[in-house]
């Protein structure tokens, strides 16, 4: 006599879109005719109270007594001394826009780079007065990217410049309480997914397949099929598709104005019955990256459900923005498709991409070379990437590898950092427990060896 097949129910989470945080990435009406200072401006506005809050409860106890100078060109030679303003640093090799000008009059320009390092380099800590050079081992050894606020402790020198004998940051934000479990509770765990690169050299379509099923529980036994029961919701953090390199050919031409050499579809459509089938499984959001069909800048807004038609006719598919701010059973996300840090890597001595993520939790924001170095679009009077609130769970899409780290605080606050790899590179997503915030890593492999 043949045992039934137990039915498993897919398990269910409380979802919140946090409007409040996620409508400061909708960009609803463009005017670009702002100057990217505004944004500056706005950001120390914001960020230097909490900033010197912190600055007074680290500094204002030492035996020096050091006292706040309120700008930075009113320093003191020789004196003790705290200041609060924006990081810039001069670096040399950085790209800027006279490179494209010397491309239009056909100069030889500078070639990309991994990273932008030179020996030189600088840092300066500037407000609405002026600006002050960094010097000290504090800064040599520290981790330093234009756009940051904060407070240095330390003396002017002889040269002028500003010796930094400590640093400091904004005070960390509020974080929501997590909601106790009962014991009994079956664990939840949320899917994390990037780069699925669909159209690319890397792209291999059976893991894909096998991605699809795993989500949607059609693979694996019993107690794999259980597992997969528990994961509540997909995120899948940009680079879902990636346009192909396609040789054109000039002995046909155009019809009608169409050029079928510089128009391929095919990605956008295998998108599309992918996210079809997840979706009709499990609730899925999809950011968009540096290669979806959404704006260039951040943050960059959903991916046009046109172009999932098949998708978007369930009512668990979500076109979200890039940043991304999302709450699960009272577990506040927040996750980027991967330019943020990808920016911030170009321009720090660093190889540790992780470190990098840890940094921007504790500058408070998650974006501050933009409008520097990372383009975004000209805010004037706020400045969304400011984190308002710490996550629990805080993820980058797109990244050279997996990587995870919980970090704590003395008030008590966690926070899941977590490093997505690229899909399509490395068959590898992350799973995250809404409950423990435990993160580990799945694989999907294809390829055989004897």
């Amino acid at each position: 006599m043949e045992t039934a097949t137990p039915l498993i129910h897919r398990r269910k989470a409380a979802f919140d879109d946090l409007s409040s945080l996620q409508d400061n990435f909708l960009v609803k009406t463009r005017d670009y005719r702002l100057q990217y200072a505004h944004l500056y401006f706005t950001r120390l506005v914001l960020m230097r109270p909490k900033v010197l809050e912190q600055a007074k409860k680290q500094w204002n106890s030492l035996p020096s007594k050091p006292k706040h100078v309120e700008k930075v060109l009113d320093v003191q030679p020789g004196e003790i001394s705290y200041l609060v303003g924006t990081v810039y640093t001069e670096m040399k090799l950085k790209p800027n826009i006279l490179n494209d000008i010397t491309k239009d009059h056909w100069i030889a320009a500078q070639p990309d780079r991994p990273k932008y390092i030179g020996d030189d380099d600088s840092v300066y800590l500037e407000d609405e007065s002026g600006r002050v050079k960094l010097t000290g081992m504090a800064v040599m050894d520290g981790l330093f990217v234009t756009g940051i606020i904060m407070g240095v402790l330390g003396s002017e020198d002889e040269n002028g410049d500003f010796k930094v004998v400590d640093v400091c940051y904004t005070l960390p934000p509020p974080q929501e309480p997590i909601r106790q479990m009962e014991t009994d509770e079956a664990d939840k765990h949320v899917a994390l997914v990037s780069g699925l690169g669909i159209g690319g050299k890397s792209f291999k379509p059976l893991e894909l397949d096998l991605l699809a099923e795993y989500l949607t529980g059609e693979i694996g036994d019993i107690k794999e099929q259980t597992e997969c029961a528990n994961i509540v919701r997909v995120i899948f953090a940009g680079n879902s598709i990636v346009t192909p390199e396609i040789v054109e050919d000039d002995s046909k031409g155009k019809k009608y104005g169409y050029d079928r050499a510089s128009y391929f579809t095919e990605p956008i459509k295998i998108l599309d019955n992918f996210l079809r089938e997840v979706c009709s499984g499990i609730p899925v959001d999809i950011m968009p990256g540096e290669s979806d069909p959404s704006s260039v800048t951040i943050p960059q807004q959903p991916i046009h459900h046109a172009l999932l038609p098949s998708a978007r006719r369930y009512s668990t598919f979500h076109n979200v923005t890039n940043p991304y701010w999302s709450s699960i059973d009272d577990i506040t996300l927040l996750g980027t498709s991967g330019q943020t840090i990808d920016d911030i890597y170009k321009y720090a001595k660093s190889e540790n991409r992780l470190e990098m993520a840890v940094k921007t939790l504790q500058w408070g924001h998650m974006a501050p070379t933009a409008p520097d170095t990372l383009w975004c679009y000209p805010f004037k009077d706020k400045d969304p990437f400011i984190m308002k609130q710490r996550p629990h769970i805080y993820f980058i899409g797109n990244q050279d590898k997996f990587a995870t780290e919980l970090i704590s605080d003395k008030d008590g606050q966690h926070t899941r950092v977590v490093m997505l790899p690229s899909f399509a590179s490395t068959g590898t997503i992350a799973l995250v427990n809404l409950r423990t915030l435990e993160c580990r890593s799945v694989s999907f492999s294809t390829s055989f060896s004897n």
